[in-house]
């Protein structure tokens, strides 16, 4: 059984040691003896509101792990804040029509109120426009700059006439030198990622008058990249590579070692702007420091405004502190090269990144998130939707973004809610302590533990401890799917227990039923403790209901907290199901973009301004320059708010018009199927009538049919068509081996008729568990699974998805399997069925069914009959015929010619982010 009874008592019986406490943040300093865990969250830019995809890409995540390392023990910092200096920041001031710093005290209030709704627990949440801030940037330049590694260079620099000014990065617009992006930053590429100059872009533009502006130069400071890239690169590999512990994610792997093959090159870090940082030097007294330079440095002083001078026993401590770095994709260089560079340049014992934790992107629906396009869910408009922060906590947690981009979708988002949270969680939970509510008065029983409960405790255990295996690694996705795992042991065990069966028998059944509802309540409880990090609203919920408010310190093994006599509070379910109705009514308001749904800022009734000091003006054209810079940007404001209103406006009208469509088709569903229930209903009153008057009633054998969409009639009935009571005229001739194949073991018998009609009906598609995965010995780009399809024993698969789906993600994963075609050997292996999966050129992903899907359970597709060959003919081509019209529709359902496939004639198998493209 692989389990002792005696030392699974002694572990169940275990005193729970600490708790965890709540702690000034002054008070939060590293510790001899303890891990000392220092994290940070990329600080997202102060100019907009953060979407989905910002709060999932770095604050949510690092917020998740911070409150995991509480849960061990571990002495943990978590920084956060908003980067306010910079480009954004003037441009988004001007369209705003306010001074920087109230545009920035606006938008941190915007920022700080919309992490705090969504749970995210900083020790301290700060900005970088402080005094702090330039104290610790001008003395990390000066000792750069003492150190040797700046220079100084004239550059090519974007100058507006139009607008009398130098143009910073963020201020020109133009078409990408090395992918062709017609809308590529003066900095950075949105359209391939690369970092570039502005006077790069082709046919450039002024951002604010879209007057083409002309090259002049001006002197700035080079931070010199290419005499750090040696002590740099030295200490990336030491913790990257050489460190079997590290924590730094494949992409961010992957970027750095771009980065460094490529070799570095003297970057400048200072800009023509006023705010920002004063660069701290002689003759450079109207430049201030490049926010990619200033904003790092934002993490310490954020901290020294919290600690004081005791801000260095954490980012001067590299000996004894931990530095967690959580960010998106775009920000690894600066993370993982160009912050490193300065903090190493600067020789002055700096805490420099252990672990760079990045994420591809979260998509919306089949676009992308967009800050000044204003597309998907923002964090303010999650909070109207009166949907609690912890269902989007889970959603998108379950749906990180850590090894290749994924999607928000709202269809899915409601599967996932409903059948996660509600029918497992949930579910689990609210049984466990209902039942000791309902039968045991509130009071836990006394628990009494068999060889039963000890082999599910020992499953528990071993859940759990994949769970902190996964944490640790920052596989926050994967410990997700270990907490609902642990439910499904949960829900599995009653299940099998049937406690309330036990109720109605003896004493002895009575007091078995006890033990079970006591070891199920515990679990609950367990249960409260690893959901913390990803839903601590609810995890506060579940100790609450259970009479156990305290957060315990993490054990893998599921300790008896409610012990017998314990007085639990009042179970209440903790999950509702999602409106379909109210899902539609969200997907049509949050369809196209943000600032046509909310109107732009600068719509809003403009508040009386402050007075300010007219500027001298000695040749007279000053103003007129700026007048026609505010009726540029008003116009162009106007612009993009009638296109936006127009854009919005026709992807409701379509999805009004597709939701309009599908209630009228499940409407006439539904009267279908009352009409074949009253014809039922009258076909057995004849039946009675008949047998009353003496009619003999002689039974028809059923002829199995395969009705195609143009042979269904109207009224969804289809008519059997009855056998001739004569013999039907034999063919004329028949190749012999057709003959011999009707012959059975006597030699005259017939047998059933062939199925010539080729439809999805023909195809053995069943739910499979991939038990084992391991690469293909001779092939890298293959996988050999061994997959339970609910037979005697599992069937080895070959699947070429090494490119598109990691080896860790393969291990214990639901999938859709066709298990009736040939066997072929693909590199001496022979595969003896195919995986499933949604398919584009570019990207592969398995397709997915409910969590609670039992492996060999058909999938089907109403109205074709289920009728699987033993094994499909490759010369009729029944495979490949049914495989063009298997798709996956706009909605994420796999389809075959419009009609669903349904798992167990039940629930769909859904693609996750893909959509109109073909199931292969």
């Amino acid at each position: 059984m692989g389990y002792d009874l005696a030392e699974v008592k002694k572990k169940f019986a275990a005193k729970t040691v600490n708790y965890v406490e709540k702690k000034d943040p002054k008070s939060i300093l590293p510790q001899a003896g303890k891990r000392n865990i220092l994290i940070t969250a990329a600080l997202p830019y102060v100019n907009n509101v953060p979407h989905l995809g910002n709060i999932i890409g770095c604050v949510l995540s690092a917020d998740v792990f911070a409150r995991y390392c509480n849960l061990r023990g571990h002495q943990t910092f978590y920084v956060g804040g908003t980067d306010e200096y910079g480009t954004a920041t003037e441009t988004k001031a001007l369209q705003e029509k306010c001074t920087p710093r109230e545009l920035c005290d606006k938008y941190h209030t915007i920022h700080k109120g919309i992490y705090e709704w969504f749970g995210i627990d900083f020790t301290h949440f700060g900005r970088t426009t402080t005094d702090h801030q330039t104290e610790i940037c001008q003395d990390m330049f000066m000792k750069l700059h003492q150190n040797g590694y700046t220079s100084t260079q004239s550059v090519d620099q974007l100058f507006c006439n139009n607008c009398d000014k130098f143009l910073a990065d963020r201020f020109v617009t133009g078409t990408c030198p090395y992918c062709a992006y017609d809308d590529a930053r003066g900095d950075q590429c949105d359209g391939c990622g690369k970092l570039i100059n502005a006077v790069e872009l082709k046919n450039a533009k002024c951002h604010m008058c879209k007057s083409a502006p002309e090259v002049k130069q001006s002197t700035h400071i080079f931070l010199s990249l290419d005499k750090l890239q040696e002590k740099t690169a030295k200490y990336l590999d030491v913790v990257m590579n050489d460190n079997p512990d590290s924590r730094w994610s494949a992409n961010a792997v992957g970027i750095t070692n771009s980065w460094t093959k490529l070799g570095l090159e003297p970057r400048c870090i200072t800009r023509d702007l006023k705010w920002g940082t004063p660069v701290p030097l002689e003759g450079f007294e109207k430049k201030v420091f490049y926010v990619w330079f200033d904003a790092p440095i934002g993490y310490l002083s954020i901290t020294k405004c919290v600690l004081g001078d005791d801000w260095t026993k954490w980012w001067k401590n590299p000996k004894n502190v931990e530095l967690y770095n959580f960010v998106g994709k775009d920000n690894v260089a600066f993370h993982a090269v160009m912050f490193p560079c300065s903090q190493l340049g600067a020789n002055d014992n700096y805490t420099v990144v252990n672990h760079l934790c990045a994420t591809e992107y979260l998509n919306y629906e089949d676009t992308k998130f967009s800050k000044s396009r204003g597309t998907g869910i923002f964090g303010d408009a999650a909070q109207g939707t009166g949907i609690p922060a912890d269902i989007w906590r889970f959603y998108l947690l379950y749906m990180r973004p850590e090894s290749q981009d994924t999607a928000f979708s709202w269809d899915d988002f409601v599967l996932k809610v409903n059948s996660e949270l509600l029918n497992n969680l949930g579910n689990f939970i609210n049984r466990a302590l209902s039942f000791v509510s309902n039968f045991f008065g509130g009071v836990i029983p006394e628990i009494q533990l068999t060889d039963a409960d000890a082999e599910f405790l020992e499953e528990v255990n071993k859940e759990c401890e994949q769970w902190d295996k996964q944490f640790d690694r920052v596989h926050l996705k994967d410990a997700v799917k270990s907490i609902l795992n642990v439910s499904r042991l949960g829900n599995q065990y009653m299940q099998a227990q049937t406690p309330w069966v036990l109720m109605k028998g003896s004493d002895e059944e009575k007091k078995r039923a006890g033990t079970i509802i006591g070891v199920a309540a515990n679990i609950a409880y367990h249960l409260a403790v690893i959901l913390y990090p990803v839903m601590p609203s609810i995890s506060a919920t579940i100790r609450e209901q259970c009479g156990l408010p305290r957060l315990p310190i993490f054990s893998p093994f599921p300790i008896n907290y409610l012990k017998s006599g314990h007085k639990i509070g009042k179970p209440s379910p903790l999950f509702q199901k999602l409106d379909p109705v109210q899902i539609a009514e969200f997907k049509a308001k949050f369809g196209g973009s943000q600032d046509a749904q909310n109107a732009s800022p600068v719509a809003e009734k403009p508040k009386q301004q402050k007075k300010q000091a007219p500027t001298k003006d000695k040749k007279g054209g000053d103003k007129k320059k700026m007048a026609s810079t505010a009726a540029f940007v008003e116009l162009e404001q106007g612009a993009k708010m009638i296109s936006q209103l127009l854009a919005q406006n026709m992807k409701k009208f379509e999805q009004a018009k597709a939701l309009f469509a599908r209630n009228q088709l499940q409407k006439l569903e539904e009267e279908n199927k009352q009409l074949i229930l009253d014809a039922k209903s009258l076909q057995h009153h004849l039946i009675e009538l008949e047998t009353a008057a003496g009619i003999k009633q002689i039974p028809k054998p059923v002829v199995s049919c395969t009705p195609t969409p143009t042979s269904t009639p109207a009224s969804g009935i289809i008519a059997e068509t009855p056998k001739s009571a004569e013999p039907a005229p034999a063919p004329a001739a028949e190749p012999k081996k057709a003959k011999e194949q009707k012959k059975g073991k006597g030699g005259g018998a017939a047998a059933a008729p062939v199925d010539d009609s080729i439809d999805v009906g023909r195809l053995d598609m069943r739910v499979g568990r991939i038990i084992k995965c391991e690469k293909h010995p001779d092939a890298d780009a293959l996988y050999v699974e061994q997959i339970d399809v609910g037979e005697a024993s599992p069937r080895t698969v070959v699947s070429g998805l090494v490119r598109h789906v990691p080896l860790d993600q393969m291990q214990n994963r639901l999938v859709v399997v066709l298990c009736n075609l040939k066997p072929a050997k693909m590199r001496g292996v022979e595969s003896r069925a195919m995986v499933m999966c949604a398919s584009s050129p570019d990207k592969v992903e398995i397709m997915e069914v409910s969590p609670d899907s039992v492996p060999g359970t058909p999938v089907v597709c109403p109205p074709y009959t289920h009728r699987p060959d033993e094994q499909l003919n490759p010369k009729k081509k029944i495979w490949e015929t049914v495989a063009e019209d298997l798709k996956v529709s706009a909605d994420g359902f796999a389809e075959w010619k419009g009609q669903p496939l349904l798992v167990g004639n039940a629930t769909k198998m859904t693609a996750p982010t893909l959509r109109g493209v073909h199931v292969k």
